[in-house]
């Protein structure tokens, strides 16, 4: 008897929760041996909920939250990068309080403790998820905004472009 597509997708998920779970617990182990203390294990949780933030910390809740979509599509970059990120996010907040999310801080642990670059995004593509987008300009370029910031921009939003500081107009 062959294994059906569910029992293979529920030991394709039992077997990278494992490997999630293995990769949390190595960081918190070094935060410790670097630290000198104990950290509480947070809740890891594997979203299927479709978005393009590959991670998120909820410091309060002390919880991590992590993109399924992400991981399957780059396992190895998944758990080098994005696991270390928001493992130094919960670390911060035992550590330091309340700081900047990206501040110095938690570069520090991602640098010192964790031996991994301080990068603030991830480099996953994000076609698949991405919503709908409309067409914007500026005076040097053409830009996408999210249903989200188009919507807004319909109830009296303005955004700016980062390089020539011109309001954002829609396009077409």
């Amino acid at each position: 008897m062959t294994p059906s597509t569910q029992q293979l997708n529920a030991q394709l998920n039992d077997q990278l929760n494992d490997q999630l779970n293995e990769k949390v617990e190595h960081y918190f182990q070094l935060a410790e041996a670097y630290f000198k203390r104990s950290y509480p294990r947070p809740e890891v949780v594997l979203s299927a909920r479709r978005s393009k933030v590959a991670g998120s910390a909820n410091c309060s809740h002390w919880r991590l939250r992590f993109n399924q979509h992400f991981y399957q599509q780059q396992p190895e970059q998944f758990l080098a990068q994005t696991v270390p990120h928001e493992v130094a996010h919960l670390i911060c907040h035992a550590e330091f309080g309340l700081v900047a999310p990206h501040g110095k801080q938690w570069q520090a642990v991602m640098q010192t403790v964790f031996n991994c670059p301080p990068q603030r995004t991830h480099s996953f593509d994000t076609s698949s998820v991405s919503g709908q987008q409309f067409d914007y300009r500026c005076g040097c370029q053409q830009h996408k905004l999210s249903i989200r910031r188009h919507n807004k921009v319909l109830r009296g939003a303005q955004y700016a472009c980062r390089r020539c500081g011109e309001l954002l107009k829609p396009h077409g």
